[in-house]
């Protein structure tokens, strides 16, 4: 018998796919217990390639219990010679269980030789999509208001060894013809179930745009590629382009609407490579040249960012990391007030406070919101930024600190989750000059829709004392004495979120009275306040 049990999707978006495969008889070829999460009420999504020699009976595809007990079952067509695939609809009754330990048994109702291979199964994903993500950690992220996704993200783009890399080409067209890779950066098999495609179309069911990263011929164990070498690479990238930009008469436009989505996507920046200042060979220089050439020369329009400093050819955004203390991102949230206003325009690509596991307590939620507050406040400067990593699971937890966590059925958002959702979803379009009374532990940033006319006031407390202070919205003549305000707030700064009490820390609202031009706040210990003040 030969099995691939397989996961549908390689990432924290899906469901983890666990098989039992029994032969009949009485006989248990393949005793591979592993919890699968199922709920009542819910039709979910079988899949599975057979053939067989000697028999032409069918398949039985169940959900049960550790018991034994079938929750939904479903049976396919007769077996044959030759591979073939087979798709079920299973619903488990409204008495079934919720429950993370169910088992998906395959069984046969005639003895004879069974071939099974990418077995999937699926519970309802996120816009329904085949495929598909999980619907509550799309949920969270779509709640996130996020205006691009940067994919595929970091060292997973490189990988330790060139071979390891995030090979594009080969996460396209069917999953079951897709081969995986060793994702050697992060220490797992990845089955590109989540590819290409899939990245491209979680930008469409989020409203936001892809931000895409192209492999530059570096990994992180050193290995580079220069000269003619470089050239295969340099291809690859401009062809992605075209997979995602082209029209359906274009080579890869073609076969991006093979894969389902004839329509191009939008794509306004490339990112060549990750982390390349970690190349001491120099290599870079070279490197980003000929994939600036190569693509500029085929798609003028596009922005191009860098990853380190380079000379003999422009960019339009650097990308800078930072995954610090707490403390240092307090500090920190007047890095980019002073820089000269002429040099290259900033991406942060990934930042982080770093405390808290699997996900930022408090603290770490207010290093956040300070940070945040600066980049808001410099806007001009910082045209983009994103936080990594995005999700963890609460039993496999390889990166300490995430944005949120999950189990089998359930998940949670931490403290930074609700502190960058406020500053991010509550803010105007302009950054106003705004007189907060310098007091230890305040970090403030305003901005103003104009267009609403409402001005919101973002203000960090990362002390345990209460401060009162004068606030004075420069330039304001009048506006509504009374104004919405959202408190983020604990009672220490270790407080944090879990899956047994994910609602510890949470943003909760009021309104206050007596705002003016200048009027008087108090500001509570270990908080983020955010004012929606209306200029009348």
């Amino acid at each position: 018998m030969a099995i691939d049990t397989a996961q549908p999707l390689n990432s924290a978006l899906t469901q983890t796919l666990r098989v039992t495969a029994k032969e009949a008889g009485d006989g248990v070829a393949n005793e591979g217990y592993w919890g699968i999460p199922v709920r009542p009420s819910t039709t979910y999504r079988a899949s599975l390639y057979a053939k067989s020699a000697g028999s032409t009976g069918r398949l039985t595809v169940a959900i049960t219990g550790t018991d034994g007990k079938a929750h939904a079952t479903g049976t396919t067509g007769p077996l044959t010679g030759s591979w073939r695939k087979y798709d079920l609809t299973l619903r488990t009754a409204a008495g079934a269980p919720t429950t993370a330990n169910a088992r998906l048994v395959v069984t046969t109702s005639a003895p004879g030789t069974l071939w099974l291979s990418q077995v999937s199964l699926f519970p309802p994903t996120y816009k329904g999509r085949e495929n598909g993500l999980r619907v509550d950690l799309m949920e969270k992220l779509a709640a996130l208001e996020p205006k691009f996704l940067r994919f595929p993200g970091g060292n997973y783009l490189e990988g330790n060894v060139i071979a390891d890399r995030f090979d594009w080409k080969r996460t396209i067209g069917p999953v079951e013809q897709r081969p995986g890779h060793h994702n050697s950066a992060w220490g797992y098999w990845s089955t590109d179930g989540l590819g290409l495609p899939e990245y491209l179309q979680m930008t469409q069911d989020l409203g936001c745009t892809p931000l895409l990263c192209v492999y530059a011929g570096y990994s992180l164990q050193g290995s580079h590629v220069t000269g003619a070498a470089l050239k295969p690479f340099v291809q690859d990238a401009v062809d992605q382009i075209e997979y995602i930009t082209g029209p359906t008469t274009s080579t890869w436009g073609a076969r991006r609407a093979a894969d389902g989505h004839p329509e191009p996507f939008p794509l306004k920046y490339v990112e060549i490579g990750n982390e390349d200042w970690f190349d001491k060979s120099g290599s870079y220089e070279e490197r980003y040249a000929a994939f600036h050439d190569a693509i500029k020369a085929r798609f003028p329009a596009l922005k191009l960012i860098a990853t380190t400093p380079v000379a003999s050819r422009p960019y339009d955004l650097i990308d800078e990391h930072y995954y610090q203390s707490p403390s240092a991102f307090q500090a920190g949230s007047h890095k980019y007030d002073q820089r000269d206003r002429s040099s290259p325009k900033v991406f942060v690509g990934e930042w982080a406070s770093q405390e808290g596991r699997p996900t930022p307590d408090l603290n770490a939620a207010l290093g956040d919101a300070s940070w945040l507050a600066g980049i808001i406040r410099n806007s001009d400067q910082v045209l983009m930024e994103s936080y990594a990593p995005l999700f963890s699971h609460v039993r496999d937890n390889t990166w300490a600190t995430n944005l949120i966590a999950y189990d089998a059925l359930t998940s949670y958002n931490s403290p930074s989750y609700y502190a960058q959702q406020l500053l991010l979803t509550r803010r105007g379009t302009v950054v106003l000059p705004t007189a907060v009374r310098a007091l230890p532990g305040l970090i403030a940033v305003t901005t103003h829709d104009p267009g609403a006319r409402r001005i919101y006031l973002a203000v960090v407390n990362t002390g345990g004392t209460a401060r009162k202070t004068t606030v004075t919205l420069q330039g304001v003549a009048r506006t509504d004495a009374s104004a919405a305000v959202t408190v983020l707030a604990g009672a220490n700064p270790q407080a944090t979120n879990t899956l047994t009490d994910p609602l510890a820390v949470v943003p909760r609202g009021r309104t206050v009275n007596g705002v003016a031009p200048t009027f008087t706040a108090t500001f509570v210990p270990y908080s983020v306040t955010v004012l929606e003040v209306h200029t009348g």
